[in-house]
């Protein structure tokens, strides 16, 4: 029989893991959304599975400016389960981070008792199940749940708790067996910066430790140089190492991608200084979360919302400073949210975000702590009689209700992520002035065919931006569906004159001259779109069907042999080569491909099978 002081010790955790699963609940209904996961995952096959192929490609794959092999290898093992079944990437998610609301947990626990040693086991627990829960049910952590493609923050979140975790435990334990739990934190920092190198701060977040709560570090800078603190530093030098490793790696990966923005120093300030201050008050007031704060035209650091962060930044750096010898967490909580934010807070910056939910997953952790550290406060000043039974319930019922009213925020905004369209139409009520998500929802609409609200969508976009070229290019497809050819091709012209390597314009733009008869123009498109991306299936499949329309057999059934070789799913590539072996009059190949696109097609198929004789 369990022991009921064990039963107990068990029973907060697994409180905390069904709570957390409970309210992230409805991300197990959501699909895949047009934000990245197609790139990622839907035109990916490169990730699919377990097998040697896909583990190399892991361990070097660069895929949006990004080196996650241990991420990679966890969305591998979801496709050799689930295939393509959206619910099994999610069910992943939703694991790992539970898996992290527990962790936090023990971690918290941990760090409460080092900072609080008078409080009683008991104690200890609430606050640190409190901290757990305003950490795993906030809405922030929404985006990196709910998003299959933010995988890396909830695989880079456990490995970086369980190297807090084993760093603890090394000096809970007698020498003899420290040196076991220092490899294991070693290894899970590893597996952490291989998950997502927003982790770099890791080395200095032991040193935050080292001194606080763990006083292996004297506040002073004497007592930082002295001899007695070398054995602290040298223990850090394999950390470090692998941080700069990571750093760097991530670095060279998003400049040969070209996912970096250009430098402007005084914009990266204003930017740095707007993100320190807003991820603090989106914690502290959860309103108007998107999936995108766009990143405007220009940013100047003078301007009010940047002069204004910088000054709210300043000011906390200046109080928790000052205060630091009565109110050291608050330093020491400080300090590992710049250290944490850093990374992404906009001093090397990618993408079209000025801020973003997702950076919030680890960097988010200390405030949490410092509420779990409040309610162990407000049970000891009651312990002590400074505080009123009246008082301490109201305090500890306002702690609830905070917690209450974030998971009920959080399981409303996980409805969001359901699908794109849900997804942008919730991102413009939120901000109605985001290009971007005008764009993405009449890209959206206009796949489906709901032409003349994604017009009206699309038109926006370029009134709000007319600076994004992307936004033409997209723009383009549309305007040949709905009948206006030339004003099509010349967005799709416009497009690549401001971008030549924009391989999804070129497509599009041979696509359009394949339909007008220009198949020979259209060939020379895209050969130069794979010359960019060899691997593209969209170019090679439209590239079969030129050269077809060219009369010329033999290389089209290469192209499109070629683009199975990559993609062996791909329902258009297969039917171009059905196609192929038609124009070679073996019908008997061509009909090969009927059951086949029985599986991934059935309109193909039956397409295929009216015009085989």
């Amino acid at each position: 029989m369990i022991p009921r002081s064990r039963t107990a010790a068990w029973a907060v955790p697994v409180g905390i893991a069904l709570f957390t699963a409970a309210v992230f609940l409805p991300v197990l209904r959501a699909g895949f959304v047009d934000w990245d996961d197609p790139i990622n995952f839907l035109e990916n096959p490169y990730y699919r599975g377990l097998g040697w192929r896909q583990l190399r490609w892991m361990l070097t794959a660069n895929v949006m400016g990004h080196w996650i092999p241990v991420t990679w290898l966890t969305l591998g093992a979801d496709f050799a389960v689930w295939g393509m079944n959206p619910f099994g990437y999610h069910l992943t998610n939703l694991l790992l981070h539970t898996a992290n609301a527990v962790l936090s947990y023990l971690v918290a626990r941990r760090l409460l008792g080092l900072a609080m040693p008078a409080a009683s086991p008991g104690i200890l627990s609430l606050g640190a199940a409190a901290a757990a829960l305003s950490f795993a049910v906030h809405p922030l952590r929404v985006e990196s749940v709910a998003w299959i493609t933010e995988r890396r923050d909830l695989t880079s979140g456990l490995f970086f708790l369980l190297t807090i975790l084993a760093y603890l435990k090394a000096h809970e334990r007698p020498p003899a067996v420290r040196m076991g739990f220092r490899l294991a934190a070693l290894g899970a920092a590893a597996l952490a910066l291989a998950s997502k190198s927003i982790v770099m701060g890791l080395p200095l977040v032991l040193l935050i430790l080292d001194v606080y709560p763990l006083r292996r570090l004297g506040p002073s800078v004497r007592d930082w140089v002295s001899g007695r603190a070398w054995p602290v530093w040298r223990e850090k030098i394999p950390f470090a190492v692998l941080a700069v490793g990571a750093a760097a790696a991530a670095y060279l990966v998003q400049r040969s991608t070209g996912y970096l923005t250009p430098a402007d120093p005084g914009g990266r300030i204003g930017m740095a200084a707007y993100n320190v201050w807003f991820h603090v008050w989106k914690t502290v007031v959860p309103l108007n979360l998107g999936p995108i704060y766009e990143l405007p035209p220009r940013v100047n650091p003078l301007e009010l919302p940047y002069l204004l962060s910088g000054v709210a930044g300043l000011a906390i750096t200046a109080a928790v400073w000052l205060l630091r010898r009565r109110w050291p967490a608050g330093l020491a909580t400080w300090a590992f949210y710049l250290v944490m934010l850093a990374p992404v807070a906009g001093i090397v910056h990618t993408g079209n975000h000025l801020g973003a939910d997702r950076n919030t997953y680890v960097p988010g952790m200390g405030f949490a702590l410092l509420l779990g550290a409040l309610a162990v406060t407000v049970v000891l000043a009651w312990r002590r009689g400074v505080l009123r039974t009246p008082i301490v319930a109201m305090a500890l019922g306002v702690v609830a209700i905070w917690i209450g009213g974030l998971a009920l925020m959080a399981r409303v905004q996980s409805s969001v992520w359901y699908n794109q369209e849900t997804l942008w139409r919730y991102a413009i009520e939120v901000d109605p002035a985001c290009a971007i998500c005008h764009h993405n929802l009449g890209v959206t609409l206009s796949s489906r065919g709901d032409w003349a609200e994604a017009q009206a969508l699309l038109e926006r976009a370029i009134a709000l931006r007319p600076d994004r070229s992307e936004f033409h290019g997209n723009y383009g497809p549309l305007l040949i569906q709905m009948g206006r050819r030339p004003e099509g091709v010349a967005k799709l012209r416009y497009r690549l004159g401001d971008d030549p390597r924009d391989v999804n314009a070129r497509v599009n733009l041979g696509i359009a001259l394949i339909e007008d008869g220009r198949p020979g123009e259209a060939i020379v498109e895209l050969e130069r779109a794979l010359r960019v991306k060899p691997d593209s299936v969209p170019a090679l499949t439209s590239l079969g069907r030129g050269l077809l329309a060219d009369g010329r057999v033999e290389p089209a059934r290469a192209a499109f042999e070629r683009a199975l070789t990559i993609n062996a799913t791909d329902p258009v590539a297969h039917l171009g080569l059905a196609r192929a072996h038609l124009a070679r009059g073996d019908r008997a190949a061509a009909r090969e491909q009927i059951p086949i696109l029985d599986r991934l097609d059935p309109r193909l198929a039956r397409m295929l099978e009216q015009e085989i004789p």
